[in-house]
């Protein structure tokens, strides 16, 4: 059972694409329940009618970058919503944009074809626009797959289950394959992170393009119940009953990378069933001793994540009720939204996408931070 991004939009989209209009208020109107005499700042559309926006930054100038990623097309957005495309590639996956110091970053990854587009090994590309507007390749992440395959001796699916039990469900075992699909990036001082959805880890790429693995993602533990089983009868998929009660280790997706600090902070998307069973969860790990810690766990299909000045971490949940902030292990909804497929904070500003997967296309909005 294994997960892509875009097979978790398609699910995405046909699950939600017919619920209620965004949920955000108007330029000049407010959002959220709040409390008796709190009076929560006003939420602003700045640009809709985007094609499956899926990251964002703050760009120079005011500005916001979109990777508008399945039209192929990487979008500035005015602080008054006047859009200017700045990269136009149809039939390739523009994603991960962030910005740092005068340069943007993004991915141009080719696209494959049959049911699961991108399910083979095929360029993918992490691209420098510097400030004169001069565009270079920094390394193509795929030739570091193909060379180490950080999760090649993963063990996914059931580890636990007897010979003759494996013997009834043999596609419930697999080793990490050979697939790269960086989706998210963090710019620091002499690189770039990137959490690569494909490798099921976390890369640093320097500026000379030199690539190395920061993190191999660990598997990630969900038991096989009556709802895991469920999941897997809707996929045309056959859990014996012995498998019931077992682990079934799940492919760690990391959907979103942000660098605050020594801390590299990151959203992890459990690979099927975990999407669509709410088992996202936020973790930060020390870029200087590798200590990792649980931020939150529980949510709902987490792609996007960013810490503000006061060191508030909080995640944007695509299957979930919009963007929320983690304190000590609790989540709560600041940002009430359909499908929220990132967020983005620069100072007092939250800025995050909703109704990302809708046909009627998506929407920039910004939030004031108290």
């Amino acid at each position: 059972m294994r997960s892509r991004i875009a097979a978790i939009a398609a699910a995405c989209a046909f699950a939600v694409v017919i619920s209620a209009s965004p949920a955000f208020a108007h330029p000049g109107n407010s959002a959220g329940s709040g409390h008796p005499g709190h009076h929560p700042s006003p939420v602003t559309e700045v640009a809709s009618q985007l094609i499956t926006p899926l990251k964002v930054a703050f760009g120079p100038k005011g500005s916001f970058l979109v990777a508008e990623s399945f039209a192929g097309r990487l979008t500035s957005i005015s602080s008054k919503g006047v859009k200017t495309t700045v990269v136009n590639a149809p039939g390739q996956e523009i994603a991960g944009v962030s910005y740092k110091d005068g340069s943007t970053y993004y991915f141009n990854n080719d696209m494959g074809t049959g049911p699961e587009p991108g399910g083979q090994l095929l360029p993918a590309r992490l691209m420098k626009i510097d400030h004169h507007g001069n565009t270079r390749q920094m390394a193509d992440l795929s030739i570091f797959e193909a060379a180490n395959n950080p999760d090649g001796n993963t063990v996914y699916g059931v580890r636990d289950a007897s010979a003759d039990c494996l013997a009834q469900a043999p596609y419930l075992q697999q080793t990490g394959e050979v697939f790269s699909h960086p989706y998210s990036s963090a710019p620091v001082e002499n690189g770039v992170y990137v959490g690569d959805a494909g490798a099921n880890a976390i890369l640093y790429v320097s500026n000379t393009g030199k690539v190395r693995l920061v993190k191999a993602l660990p598997a990630e533990p969900i038991t096989i119940d009556a709802s895991v089983v469920a999941v897997a009868s809707n996929m045309g998929m056959v859990i014996p009953d012995c498998m019931l009660g077992l682990q079934y280790y799940a492919q760690a997706v990391p959907t979103d990378v942000e660098v605050d600090g020594s801390w590299l902070y990151y959203t992890v998307l459990p690979g099927v069933p975990g999407e669509s069973l709410g088992m996202g969860k936020a973790y930060r790990t020390n870029l200087h001793s590798g200590t990792t810690q649980l931020l939150a766990q529980g949510l709902a299909a987490p792609t996007g994540i960013a810490v503000d000045r006061n060191d508030n971490v909080y995640v944007a949940q695509l299957m979930g009720d919009g963007v929320s902030v983690i304190k000590k292990g609790k989540v709560t909804n600041v940002l009430p939204a359909v499908m929220a497929s990132d967020v983005a904070i620069s100072g007092s500003t939250l800025a995050a996408l909703t109704n990302a997967l809708a046909e009627t296309g998506g929407s920039l909005i910004t939030k004031g931070l108290r």
